[in-house]
């Protein structure tokens, strides 16, 4: 239990207020200073994290307008260092599991209030550790680079020696003893550059300091390079230099030190050639910035800005036409960028712009206008009238990392994802951590179209090959990149699972079939929706459904949630639990790519479903491979002798509903039919089967 009492800010993802309540209470009862704001949607959220620095976020796993996953991924989004313990109604290790996955801290049962109190504890101990050694690193960092500047500055000759050699000698050193490269002096044990007649009082003195750990301080003579004796003063003392532990030398002339014509050099702030600060202030920034943001409730972005012409104007004109089309830029960016704002030159041909900016907006609408504007000017190399475009990445500046080189990089590396340039993209952590082998421009084209809403559902018609005529479609879902080509759904799951999107995409579809549905005049008409290998153990999409249904209040047979069977197979007791559940409320079930695994023709004894649907890689030769059509033949018995609706997909031509047709088979699907359209406007009283 805390003695002393710690103020906390703490966020509570939990929408019983009672329950919040008690965990307030059970939280101040063990010494802290609860300060709690209970955010229930992604707006509150993120109001929270733009008006305070949080140091907890307590979330059940599920609930409808902001799940965990989803709160993690949004605190993630502002580069917060925010502990998240998911509260489960039963703590188990599959539970344990799947939120370490998506990135909680920790989890913790719902009603146990102790232990929520205990992993509450720890989190805070861990939180506090880690901003500690973040302000410890800066601290460390720019104490190192101030010594480092005294050092070379400094008019006193100082050096460090390990084991009786040179480590390092600043340049007044060098200058003393008559060397002129600091590896020359590495090579010279310190004994050397002392007169012999010394040399054993400055043994003597090495040995003394080891025992007193006191300063020592003697007359001797030093011996130069070129063997010139003079008189001085030195100084040993101990010390630590890179991660050794050495003794400082440090030396003066008895003559009149002001002899010394060492002059104190400044570093200057400022790029030589545009006036901006140069990338050295532009990182000390930086970490100046991460300091306020531990320290205060702001948040900062980078923006990392290069034009893409750089290499032609380079290999037209060569340094002078890159320098000036530089310096034009720079007072180009200098009367558009807010003076508040830290402008500065990071390369030859790119800037940065550190801004505080709570939400990223502020960022990413001055890297739009920043991108627009810029290709209006026109710049004039040698007499020669060129324009040029922006590439511009933004990183958010957290308390997670403490090196200001990292955040340059990452926000260069956004940039670097515009393929053709002329844009702006925001550095995602996810599609930076892609594996090798795993094609990164298509998961940024993922990412950029959801992002952007670039995202339809188109539907495909499902026809009775005999008997009634029911209409039903397969929800087909399309991505579009920025230049209009279509995103298959096959490539988009695989890149949704890896950056996290899957089961938000999995929502999007049932809200936007539920949605025709209801738009459509036909009271019969059922859709097909596809659920992902992700939403099949996600616990929050049997609740999801539950509820976009009572919204809609449509019947529940409206939607056929259909799943494949190796995602089946994979997670089969997630998998017949949640049919089980669906089934049991009343809702519709389709096995998918069925037959695919020979070794798998039981999940349609294991599994709760109305419709199977055979799988197209088996039913597109039929009409070429007898042994394929013998095979769906023995498929289609096992189906209907348990009383399932079978459908055949990938019906492409005349011949194979030829082969079909004695076969029995209930539904079909495929482009002879219809190609997929975002309308439902098949007839499917003109089929003529």
């Amino acid at each position: 239990m805390t003695t002393d009492i710690k103020t906390i800010h703490l966020l509570l993802l939990e929408p019983s207020s009672n329950h919040a309540e008690e965990i307030i209470n059970a939280l101040r009862n063990r010494g802290y200073a609860v300060r709690a704001t209970q955010v229930l949607s992604q707006e509150e959220l993120i109001q929270a994290l733009e008006k305070q620095v949080s140091d907890l976020l307590l979330a059940i796993p599920e609930h409808h307008a902001l799940p965990a996953k989803q709160a993690i991924e949004q605190i993630a989004q502002f580069g917060r260092d925010i502990p998240v313990i998911v509260m489960f109604e039963q703590l188990t290790d599959e539970n344990l599991i799947e939120a370490l996955t998506y990135g909680a801290s920790n989890t913790s049962s719902h009603k146990n209030l102790d232990m929520l109190c205990l992993r509450v504890e720890k989190e805070l101990a861990h939180l506090e550790v880690r901003r500690a050694k973040t302000q410890a690193e800066l601290a460390l960092r720019s104490s190192e680079k101030r010594c480092s500047l005294l050092l070379d500055s400094s008019r006193d000759a100082i050096a460090y020696i390990h084991d009786g050699m040179h480590v390092y000698a600043n340049k007044a050193y060098l200058e003393l003893f008559g060397y002129t490269d600091h590896d020359e002096i590495l090579c010279v044990p310190a004994l050397d550059t002392i007169d012999k007649k010394y040399q054993g009082e400055f043994k003597k003195h090495l040995k003394e300091m080891a025992l007193d750990h006191d300063q020592h301080n003697f007359s001797f003579s030093g011996a130069k390079a070129d063997g010139e004796v003079f008189e001085a003063i030195m100084s040993l003392s101990q010390a630590h230099f890179e991660d050794e532990n050495c003794t400082q030398i440090l030396i003066r002339e008895e003559t009149d030190s002001a002899e010394l014509e060492e002059k104190l050099k400044e570093i200057s702030a400022l790029d030589t050639v545009t006036d901006l600060y140069n990338k050295i202030y532009f990182a000390e920034q930086i970490q100046l910035t991460q300091a306020r943001a531990i320290e205060k409730s702001c948040t900062y972005n980078l923006l990392y800005i290069e034009y893409d012409q750089h290499n032609k104007i380079r290999g037209e004109y060569g340094i002078p036409g890159v320098d000036s089309v530089t310096l034009e830029c720079a007072n180009w960016l200098s009367s558009r960028v807010d003076e508040s704002y830290t402008l500065a030159r990071l390369t030859d041909h790119a800037f940065g712009i550190l801004i505080e900016d709570k939400s990223s907006k502020i960022a990413r609408d001055l890297a739009k206008r920043l991108c627009e504007s810029i290709k209006e000017h026109l710049f004039d190399v040698e007499g020669h009238t060129h324009t040029v475009t922006f590439s511009i990445g933004i990183c958010p500046i957290s308390d997670e990392n403490s090196d200001p080189n990292r955040y340059i990089s990452d926000a260069q590396s956004a940039a670097g994802r515009l393929e053709n340039g002329d844009g702006f993209k925001v550095f995602n952590k996810a599609v930076a951590n892609i594996a090798e082998g795993v094609d990164k421009k298509l998961v940024d084209q993922v990412q950029d179209a959801i992002d952007a809403g670039r995202i339809k559902l188109l539907f495909q018609p499902i026809v009775k090959l005999h008997g009634e005529e029911r209409p039903l479609y397969q929800a087909l879902l399309r991505l579009t990149t920025e230049e209009g080509k279509e995103i298959s759904a096959d490539q988009v799951f695989p890149i949704a699972r890896m950056v996290g999107l899957g089961v938000k995409l999995d929502k999007w579809i049932i809200s936007q079939a539920l949605r025709s549905v209801k738009n459509s005049k036909n009271d019969n008409l059922q859709i097909f929706v596809h659920l992902s290998s992700v939403s099949l153990i996600d616990d929050s999409i049997a609740d999801f459904i539950d509820k976009t249904f009572r919204t809609s209040k449509l019947e529940k047979n409206r939607l056929i949630f259909q799943f494949d069977e190796e995602d089946a197979a994979n997670h089969l007791k997630r998998v017949i639990a949640l049919t089980a559940n669906l089934r049991s409320k009343g809702y519709v079930c389709c096995l998918s790519k069925f037959g695919s695994d020979i070794e798998q023709v039981q999940l349609i004894d294991q599994l709760d479903v109305d419709y199977v649907k055979i799988s197209d890689k088996i039913s597109e030769n039929l009409h070429l491979d007898p042994e394929a059509s013998a095979r769906i033949q023995s498929l289609l018995d096992e189906i209907h002798n348990r009383d399932k609706l079978s459908i055949i997909p990938k019906v492409e031509e005349a011949a194979m509903l030829a082969a079909l047709w004695p076969m029995n088979v209930r539904y079909i699907q495929g482009y002879y039919l219809q190609r997929p359209s975002t309308k439902l406007d098949y007839d499917f009283s003109s089929s003529g089967f």
